[in-house]
């Protein structure tokens, strides 16, 4: 047993899980509940600086540092951000990273989509909803 069984106590983990489904992706123009990998994909290739578009994935379901995350295209590079989740104490940061090819974006999202991880965004640059 994990620290984080330990502390969900006797609960069924039934009881924890949303009821609703818990992965969207947003691009400006559609939502998508429960994407494809393929439709996560083709979202990021769309993604234009001359349309303002942008992709958001989010996942809506506690548990998780990282409850979204976001690209879109500036000065002909990507600027890839995340975004804490409402109940984590870092709620109403940004961290972000600018100047990504198209791979890395593909990479951090891949990365998200299948395991609910971010990796190592504590070490991108840090804005605040309240800035």
């Amino acid at each position: 047993m994990g620290i984080f069984d330990f502390l969900k106590g006797e609960n069924n983990e039934e009881d924890t899980l949303p009821k609703e489904k818990f992965i969207e992706l947003s691009t400006g123009l559609d939502d998508f509940e429960d994407p494809s990998w393929a439709q996560v994909e083709s979202a990021l290739k769309d993604v234009d600086e001359s349309e303002d578009s942008f992709a958001t994935l989010s996942f809506n379901h506690y548990g998780l540092a990282i409850d979204a995350i976001q690209c879109a295209m500036v000065d002909g590079e990507y600027v890839f951000e995340a975004l804490p989740a409402q109940e984590s104490e870092e709620f109403g940061k940004i961290y972000h990273r600018d100047d990504l090819t198209y791979e890395e974006v593909l990479e951090r999202f891949k990365l998200f989509y299948e395991e609910q991880k971010v990796k190592d965004y504590h070490t991108f640059e840090e804005d605040s909803f309240n800035s």
